[in-house]
């Protein structure tokens, strides 16, 4: 029994040295995870402001160009009419349609004949009545010598002389010259004549067509000058000094254009009454011989009226500037909000006079809500950097 006492410790030790083996081979396999771990990875630090690019402009000269649209007309265009009864016996080379003239150039000539008798008919009454003006004056004469031969005393009367009727005879004799004077102006009538250079628009008669005064013969157009009529605002209208509606003094430049060529005309006046539905301006353009440089009546034309030449202006582009004239710039990793002055604005830029200098960066990506004092970062190209454009940015 005490032998039994004696090996009860040996017997406990060996059950205990595999526990002890777990446990050192557990630390041991810890110790080794733990010289194996990797170190965890350091995460850099996030830059802070929005990343923007910057574009600095130099001031130059800008001319200010209005742009507006209108229909060619002719300056000068009537409706040829007779003025005269009777039949067409023949037509002028040119009186067809589209056909051209010049100024003096006969149209249509109308039979004559009924004009003819009628200057003959004037003719012998003017000399009927000249001959009976001459007989009266003889008797007048004569009956002053025969108060005179009978030796009395006094003036005679208007009547013992033949004053009343000489006076009727010379009176006559004006009426027959104004009957004559008319016969031969309608005689003259029977040839229409073209008044002015120009072109056929149409023609309503032909040879062996009877007309009666004021009949239509036509239409027929100046071709020496075309006009524009061109809508402005108000708006144009200030930027081009035309504020009076009076350019008298000068002719400001314009460039017509349709879809083959350009050509140089100049703007001439104001019309004196805006459009009533549009309440728009009508200002009128002019080019001189129009046909003969290829631009037809009823053509449709754009205009770019040149107005006055600006200086040191900076021609900002439209995408970079903000509402009510106003423009983002960089200065020292901050934004900063200008209001400039803006004195002409097209689709593709607004042209500002003051409020900005040759030294500011002006910011060129798009930033949705910008304000005074935001922090920015700015892009360039020697840093070579890598990072996403602002425009790509939901929020730094």
């Amino acid at each position: 029994m005490q032998e039994n006492i004696k090996n009860k410790p040996v017997s406990l030790l060996k059950r205990a040295i595999p526990f002890f083996i777990v446990i050192l081979v557990f630390m041991a396999l810890m110790s080794l995870m733990g010289l194996l771990k990797k170190p965890p990875a350091v995460i850099p630090e996030k830059p802070i402001g929005f990343l923007v690019e910057t574009q600095q402009l130099k001031p130059s000269q800008y001319t200010i160009q209005i742009h507006s649209q209108g229909i060619v007309t002719p300056k000068h265009q009537i409706l040829l009419t007779s003025e005269i009864s009777g039949k067409i016996i023949s037509l002028g080379a040119a009186f067809t349609t589209g056909g051209h003239f010049k100024k003096g150039d006969v149209l249509v000539n109308i039979d004559p004949a009924d004009y003819q008798v009628a200057v003959q008919q004037a003719k012998a009454s003017l000399a009927s009545a000249q001959a009976n003006r001459d007989l009266e004056q003889a008797r007048s004469e004569q009956a002053l010598k025969d108060w005179q031969s009978f030796g009395k005393k006094g003036q005679p009367s208007n009547l013992v002389l033949n004053i009343p009727q000489l006076q009727g005879a010379q009176a006559n004799v004006k009426a027959a010259q104004a009957a004559l004077a008319k016969a031969q102006r309608d005689l003259s009538k029977t040839t229409v004549t073209a008044p002015f250079d120009g072109v056929v628009i149409n023609k309503s008669v032909d040879i062996g067509q009877y007309v009666g005064v004021v009949s239509s013969l036509g239409t027929i157009a100046g071709s020496a000058v075309a006009e524009v009529r061109l809508p402005l605002t108000q708006k144009d209208i200030d930027k081009l000094n035309l504020g009076h509606g009076n350019i008298d003094h000068k002719s400001l430049p314009v460039t017509l254009s349709d879809q083959q060529q350009t050509l140089k005309g100049n703007l001439v006046r104001v019309e004196a009454a805006k459009d009533s539905n549009t309440l728009l301006y009508h200002t009128v353009a002019e080019i001189n011989d129009p046909l003969d440089k290829g631009l037809f009546f009823n053509a449709f034309v754009e205009a770019d009226i040149e107005g006055d030449t600006l200086t040191d202006v900076f021609a900002v582009p439209a995408a970079w500037m903000m509402a009510n004239d106003k423009i983002a710039v960089y200065r020292e990793g901050k934004l900063a909000i200008l209001e400039v002055q803006v004195a002409h604005k097209t689709d593709d830029y607004d042209y500002v006079t003051s409020g900005l200098s040759a030294q500011d960066q002006i910011i060129i990506t798009p930033i949705q809500a910008p304000e005074n004092g935001m922090t920015l970062r700015l892009k360039t190209m020697e840093s070579g950097s890598k990072e996403p454009a602002a425009s790509e940015q939901e929020a730094l």
